[in-house]
């Protein structure tokens, strides 16, 4: 009886970890480097789920993406990783007011940020309905939620500038041609 309630155990937990991993069939549509002063601290992949298509939903938030960040800096320290994200984050923000509103969860967040090295991963999933998960060398270090939020992460790399928003979404661009 204990071997039977135990198995119905493990599989309940097999079956719940089997859902909670991503399934998606995720398509690379485009990379850059990110620009930061005179620095690059790192390059990016953007990919989105087989079919999506729609540019103006990807750059609006509408649609789900996948950003790969690989850090080119040989070291990077905590308080530079912070300082990078907090600028991305400020100029993510439509207006001010609202960058004041979020201050409190982007410093949360920017205190879940380690130093980097060269090569490491970083991975941010995002879905519109969940928000973003933040995944470094494939564990997963926060979930961010808000829409405003994240859509301040998602422009402050897809609007960054013309150049590198043309290298992320240059699989689309030449399908539309």
């Amino acid at each position: 009886m204990k071997n039977t309630i135990k198995l119905i155990v493990i599989l309940f937990f097999l079956t719940n970890m089997a859902v909670a991993q991503d399934t998606t069939r995720w398509v690379e549509i485009g990379e850059g480097t990110y620009e930061y002063g005179f620095v690059y601290p790192y390059k990016i992949k953007l990919s989105v789920p087989f079919g999506v298509r729609n540019i103006a939903d990807i750059k609006e938030g509408l649609s789900p993406m996948k950003f790969s960040l690989t850090w080119l800096p040989i070291a990077y320290s905590q308080e530079d990783v912070k300082k990078l994200f907090l600028s991305q984050f400020e100029r993510g923000y439509t207006n001010k007011e609202s960058f004041m509103l979020a201050e409190n969860i982007i410093n949360f967040f920017l205190k879940k940020l380690p130093a980097t090295e060269k090569h490491n991963q970083w991975v941010f999933i995002y879905y519109p309905d969940e928000g973003s998960k933040l995944f470094i060398n494939d564990k997963k270090i926060h979930h961010l939620v808000g829409a405003e939020f994240n859509r301040a992460l998602v422009h402050s790399w897809l609007d960054k500038s013309p150049v590198l928003t043309a290298n992320l979404l240059n699989r689309l661009l030449k399908i539309q041609k």
